[in-house]
Order: structure tokens, then sequence, then C-alpha cells
């Protein structure tokens, strides 16, 4: 679903038949609340959030607030979006998650040129959209989708072939010592790619599906997950370094934590194009909390000069751009928009961007990435 795909509320019709405008809404985005009773809720929740935003856009720019996009997360509430739609709790004992592990050398894609535009949609690894909350409990668990997604992605560059993997896996066996990942009330995506190398590997999605709520880990299960699915490591991206960040883009895709902290509300309605805060010059540069992960797919430049970020969500296709967002790149600030260059990294895999692998630089043709000789003084 594009940006123009949304649903759009026209203000004096939400003023004169708000449950018409709500029903309409209901049937596009393919809703069935099961009783009166919650759809009734459903629809007063609706009202006040697209009222709140229609009152956001007046204030930013008044010949927009006749019409609302709406994306399909508008029938829940701010409180509900937290609970059930972050989890990122970065760095969680990072004395623990980092001992034993050998110090990490130079910076494998430091000599890189970035190409001006990738996009790993185009080449066919990145996995579809995912929703971390379907039924069950409120389950903040993006921490498992983004070390999911990513893997998916390195999988799928090693072996040419698309897989969906196990979030609920990693919700109900990555926990205690070493990783202290804490499933459904949030954990890191480093953590949990050190689960998929202890373990060999992570379960497909069909053998391990997803419940949206904390379970018993099934034991049987673990050392027995598809061996195209184990990984060699994780590889840390320079922080606060938006440059570094696209030259590992330019190799495969890339798992970052962002904040939304004071711009809930923003990213809860969300519907498309570069995400800006109206009023904010650089949106959300902040890191506490980083509350929020995802996977960088690519970046590029509007026709207009601004440099932007793709990134892979996991909120369903009814928000943003058929579940993606982009935000702004290269702002001039270290940390980036909302913080996203605070902790970027990746999984290791043999075959794709071990140490030993050559850089790839024939994977965007013209615009492929260009090795270039390192300064002697």
């Amino acid at each position: 679903m594009s940006h123009s795909q949304h649903y759009v509320v026209r203000i004096p019709h939400l003023q004169e038949g708000a449950r018409a405008e709500f029903n309409a809404w209901a049937a596009h985005n393919g809703k069935d609340y099961g009783t009166p009773e919650e759809a009734d809720h459903r629809f007063a929740v609706w009202a006040a959030n697209v009222q709140r935003q229609a009152s956001t856009l007046a204030a930013a720019n008044s010949a927009a607030a006749a019409e609302v996009p709406v994306n399909g997360l508008a029938d829940i509430s701010l409180e509900e979006f937290k609970a059930g739609y972050l989890g990122q709790v970065s760095r969680r004992n990072a004395e623990a998650l980092s001992a034993g592990k050998k110090k990490e050398g130079p910076y494998k894609y430091e000599n890189i040129v970035p190409p001006a535009h990738v996009d790993w949609r185009e080449k066919d690894i990145v996995g579809p959209i995912k929703n971390q909350h379907v039924g069950g409990a409120p389950c903040g668990c993006c921490w498992a989708f983004a070390t999911i997604g990513v893997t998916e992605c390195i999988v799928a560059l090693a072996t040419g072939k698309p897989i969906s993997l196990s979030e609920q896996q990693l919700i109900d066996c990555d926990k205690g010592a070493p990783w202290y990942d804490l499933g459904c009330e949030g954990g890191d995506f480093e953590g949990g790619v050190d689960y998929i190398i202890e373990n060999g590997g992570i379960d497909t999605e069909e053998d391990y599906p997803y419940l949206a709520h904390d379970d018993k880990c099934i034991r049987k299960k673990e050392g027995h997950a598809p061996k195209v699915s184990a990984l060699d490591g994780f590889g840390h991206v320079p922080p606060q370094n938006e440059t570094a960040i696209a030259q590992a883009v330019s190799q495969h895709p890339v798992a970052v934590a962002v904040c939304c902290g004071d711009y809930i509300d923003n990213w809860h309605a969300y519907t498309g194009g570069i995400f800006e805060i109206p009023g904010v010059d650089i949106p959300g540069g902040c890191t506490d909390p980083l509350d929020h992960a995802v996977v960088i797919v690519g970046y590029g430049t509007t026709e207009e000069g601004q440099d932007y970020w793709i990134i892979k969500n996991s909120w369903g296709i009814t928000w943003g751009e058929e579940g993606f967002f982009k935000v702004r790149r290269n702002v001039g600030a270290p940390l980036a928009a909302f913080g996203l260059a605070t902790q970027p990294g990746y999984p290791i895999k043999k075959g794709v961007n071990s140490a030993s692998d050559p850089i790839r630089s024939d994977i965007w043709g013209q615009e492929s990435p260009i090795l270039v000789a390192t300064a002697t003084s």
C-alpha cells in the first residue's frame, strides 16, 4: 500500500458523518472487530487519532488540513502503540554482550565509495513485511523482527533464495545469559544475532510460527534449525557516521536502533514520503531511549536533492509505504535522524560478508561501490 493508497479522510466528512468515514476506512484496511462493542471502541479511538492528526497538519500547513491520509494503525491508541509496536532495549547489559568477543579490526568497508542509489528490494533479497502485533497481547519485540529481518537478507544473499525465519523462537528462547533479551518486554538485535550463532541457525517461520506473545521455548527445536540460516558473527558499523552506514548498506542491509520518543504520535500516523517532524530541523536526533529496531535496506536522493534512507519496519503493510519508510540522510548531526547512527550492525555469514570475502563491486552496475586506495603518509 503506497502513500497514495492510504484511505483519505476529508475533514468535512469527518465532521458530518464520522462513523461512515470510519466504516469506509475499516473496509479499506480489511478490519473485522468481531463484536459491535469492539467496533464502537475502535471507532472512538480512531476518531480521536484522526482529529489529532488533522490538527497537527493544520498547524503545519492549513492547505493540507482538508484531507488527511490515514494509515491502518489509526484504530489503536498511543498507549497500545507504545506497548505493542516498539521493544528495542539497546545495550542491555552491554558488558555482558561484549564479554569474550574478539576485538574487531579495521572497518571492513572503510575504503568503499558508496554508489548514489541502493535498494536491496530490487535484488529480491528483502523478505516480506511482517507485523509484530497480530493478535495476542501487546508484544514489544521489534528487536526480534529486526534480527530476523536482517538475517533473512544475509541468508538470501548467500543462497540466492528468500527465506522466512522465526521471530517467535527468539522471543521464547533468547533469554538469560549470555543474550539478556526479554521476549515481548524488549531486547537488542545484537543479542538476537548472538543467539542464532550459538543455536547454529534459527527455525523457519513455518516450523516455529509467530504468536505475538511470550511462550515456552520449544527446546527440541533448538539446534535443528536449517543450516542455511547459520551465522558466523556480528559486525559493527562505526557509530555516528552516516557514510559508514552507506558503505555497509552498499554490500547488504544493516540493522539499526531508532528513538520514537517524543515523536511517537508522528510515528503512529506516518503514511509515506520522507518522514519529517513539523518544526524540527533534524528529526529525533536522540539517543535515550533507543526504543525501536528496524533494517536499512537502501538509500537514495530525491530529484530536489534530499538524501534519504529506505527502512524496513515490522508494523504491517498498512503503515507507511507498504510497511517501509524513509527518513532524511546526511543531516549533518552525528547521531543522524532518530538516532539511527548510534549502534548500526549486521550479521556476519561466510560467503557474504566475512573478513575473508572480497568486497563486491559489481552489484549496482555503473554505480557500483569502488574501492579506493588507502592514503599513506
